[in-house]
C-alpha cells in the first residue's frame, strides 16, 4: 500500500466537508447542506468514516451511516457504507480493501453490521476479500406509465407516440404538509407492522420526518390513509425525477397495516395515475417477493425487473461485525429494504 499512506476512523467534521469537495467534486449531491443533513442530523447518530490519506489530504474515504435496525440480534447498531471511492492516482495500492477492514473493526467501528448496495465496481471488493454475504441484485420492481419510453426503445421517432397506460383514479388519501404531522403518525403504523417487515432500518416518525421533509431540497409526494378510529393505516411516498433517460416515478415507500392491502393497492394506483398525469414515463419501487406490501404492488401492476435488463448494476449486501448478528449477514436473512434506503433517491 505504501507507508506514506494511513487508513484511520474519523467523525464527521468540516475537514469531511473538505474531503468531499475534493473526492467528489461538482456533485451536487454531496453539497455541504445534503452533507449535513445525512451525516450530521440523522437521529440514528452522527456518521463515521474510514479516510485513507497521504501527506494530511485524504486520497480515499468509506461513508459509514448509523442505522438502528429492527428485528436484530445484538444492540441493534448497523452501518450503512455508502460513498466509496479512492483518488485515481493511488487506485490499486490496496486502498479499498483497507478501509474496508478497518470499517468492520468492530472494536473501533462500534456496530453490529455493516451493509450496503454495492455497484458492479464495488461488489468484488465488498462480496470477496471483505467477506459480504451477498443477497444478490436490489429487488427492483418496475410499472410502465406511458408508451413513449417503451416505444422510444424500438426506435426514437415513436417517442412522439405518448399515451398513458393507466387510467385517472380519485385520490383517495390525504397529502402530509408537514414532517411534524408525519412523525406524529408513523410511530404507531411502524408498530405495528415492523415485526413482518424481517431486519430493516428503523422507521420510526422521527426518522421518516429526517428522511423524507427535513433533506435539503427535498420534493417527495407523502399521502396517507386512516382508519375510523384516525390511526395511520396506509402510506405511499413518492418522487419524480428525469434520470436514466426518462422521466421516472420512484415509489420510495408503500406500507399498510395489516388486512389493508387492498387500500394500499387504491392509494399506489392513484398515486401512479397522478404521476403518468405529470409526465412520468416509468414507476420503479425497490420490495422483494417476500415482503408483506408485496402484494400490494403487485395489485398496482409492477413486475420484477430481470438484473439483465436493468440500467445498472446495484447489489444487496452485509457483513455481521459480532456473533450475535451473525444470522443477519446468513444466507437465510430476511432484509426489508425500499428507495428509502437508497442514499441516491
Amino acid at each position: 500500500m505504501g507507508s506514506d499512506i494511513t487508513v484511520a476512523l474519523r467523525d464527521y467534521d468540516d475537514s469531511i466537508v473538505a474531503a468531499y469537495q475534493r473526492l467528489f467534486p461538482g456533485d451536487p449531491d454531496k453539497s455541504p447542506e445534503l452533507l449535513n443533513w445525512r451525516f450530521g442530523s440523522n437521529p440514528h447518530g452522527r456518521a463515521r468514516f474510514a479516510v485513507a490519506s497521504r501527506s494530511g489530504q485524504p486520497v480515499g474515504m468509506i461513508a459509514l451511516v448509523p442505522t438502528r435496525l429492527a428485528n436484530a440480534s445484538g444492540s441493534a447498531l448497523g452501518f450503512q457504507a455508502i460513498d466509496t471511492i479512492v483518488d485515481p492516482s493511488c487506485q490499486g495500492r490496496g486502498l479499498f480493501v483497507k478501509m474496508g477492514s478497518l470499517a468492520q473493526d468492530p472494536a473501533i467501528l462500534g456496530g453490529d453490521v455493516l451493509w450496503g448496495f454495492p455497484n458492479a465496481n464495488a461488489s468484488p471488493g465488498w462480496f470477496g476479500r471483505l467477506g459480504w454475504t451477498s443477497f444478490g441484485p436490489v429487488p427492483l420492481l418496475i410499472r410502465p406509465l406511458r408508451s413513449s419510453i417503451l416505444l422510444g426503445r424500438i426506435h426514437p421517432t415513436l417517442r412522439a407516440i405518448d399515451v398513458p397506460f393507466i387510467r385517472e383514479r380519485t385520490q383517495n388519501g390525504f397529502i402530509y404538509e408537514s414532517g411534524e404531522q408525519l412523525s406524529g403518525d408513523f410511530d404507531s403504523l411502524w408498530a405495528r407492522v415492523s415485526a413482518r417487515f424481517g431486519t430493516a432500518v428503523e422507521r420510526g416518525g422521527e426518522w421518516m420526518r429526517w428522511r423524507l421533509f427535513d433533506k435539503p431540497g427535498a420534493d417527495y409526494r407523502c399521502t396517507g390513509m386512516r382508519s375510523g378510529i384516525g390511526e395511520l393505516d396506509a402510506f405511499v411516498a413518492t418522487k419524480i425525477a428525469d434520470k436514466h433517460g426518462g422521466r421516472l416515478c420512484y415509489v420510495m415507500e408503500a406500507i399498510g397495516a395489516p388486512g389493508r392491502t387492498a387500500d394500499l393497492t387504491r392509494m399506489l394506483l392513484a398515486e401512479l395515475s397522478l404521476a403518468a398525469r405529470q409526465g412520468a414515463e416509468i414507476a420503479l419501487a425497490w420490495c422483494a417477493r417476500t415482503d408483506p406490501n408485496y402484494r400490494a404492488y403487485r395489485g398496482a401492476g409492477f413486475m420484477p425487473l430481470p438484473a439483465r435488463l436493468r440500467p445498472i448494476e446495484i447489489n444487496f449486501g452485509a457483513r455481521a461485525l459480532t456473533a450475535e448478528t451473525a444470522f443477519a449477514a446468513s444466507g437465510k436473512a430476511d432484509w426489508y429494504v425500499s428507495f428509502l434506503d437508497s442514499d441516491t433517491n
